[in-house]
């Protein structure tokens, strides 16, 4: 019997799961704004508004272009270049907030551009880097604990429902390929469902 195969040497354990559920609490979203706007990179603040308004992942935000935005339509429109295997389900068209609108509309004359219609290059016109550190020091600043930008894709898919989105119109957004996945990024606020009840 000593030569035979422990078949239990190929059984693995179910590995825990690693999703986070973090989300803004209280008057977080306020301190950050605030503190962003007195930080020395003025495309912070605009990226942590429009990371929260579109859904974007961080990768994708900091490639979005201004000859891509369609100001009248409210869409972002990328590119048929741009949408492959890599960036893992952006839309093709993406629909813009009010306030998203409104961050472009202020973020426009940051990039010293005169006219909407021909603007063009990067619309967070620094690196990525560079608002991540300023990022992690207003957080350390602030005192805010587990907090990380990816959990802003969180805040925005859950604030997504939050509105009444449908499930279907939600993943259109954020580019979830499934309600699974869906449903791993929301992640609501009971007080959020009260008026709702009635």
């Amino acid at each position: 019997m000593e030569n035979l195969a422990n078949p239990l040497n190929n059984i693995r354990k179910p590995k825990g799961s690693n999703s986070r559920n973090r989300r803004l609490r209280n008057d977080e979203f306020d301190r950050i704004v605030e503190q962003l706007k007195k930080s020395e990179n003025k495309y912070a603040v605009y990226a942590f508004e429009l990371a929260i308004e579109t859904g974007l992942r961080q990768g994708n935000l900091f490639d979005l272009r201004w000859e891509w935005v369609d100001f009248l339509a409210r869409v972002i429109r990328l590119p048929a270049s741009v949408l492959n295997v890599a960036n893992k389900g952006v839309p093709a068209v993406l629909p813009l907030s009010k306030r998203a609108l409104q961050c472009l509309n202020n973020l426009k004359p940051i990039n010293e551009k005169s006219d909407l219609g021909c603007t063009t290059g990067l619309i967070l016109d620094t690196t990525c880097n560079a608002v991540i550190c300023v990022w992690k020091r207003v957080i350390a600043r602030l005192e805010i604990e587990d907090l990380r930008w990816h959990d802003l894709r969180h805040e925005a898919t859950s604030r997504f429902f939050e509105k009444g989105l449908h499930p279907m119109e939600v993943a259109s957004i954020t580019g979830h390929k499934s309600m699974q996945m869906l449903k791993r990024y929301t992640h609501l606020n009971p007080e959020s469902l009260l008026d709702r009840l009635n």
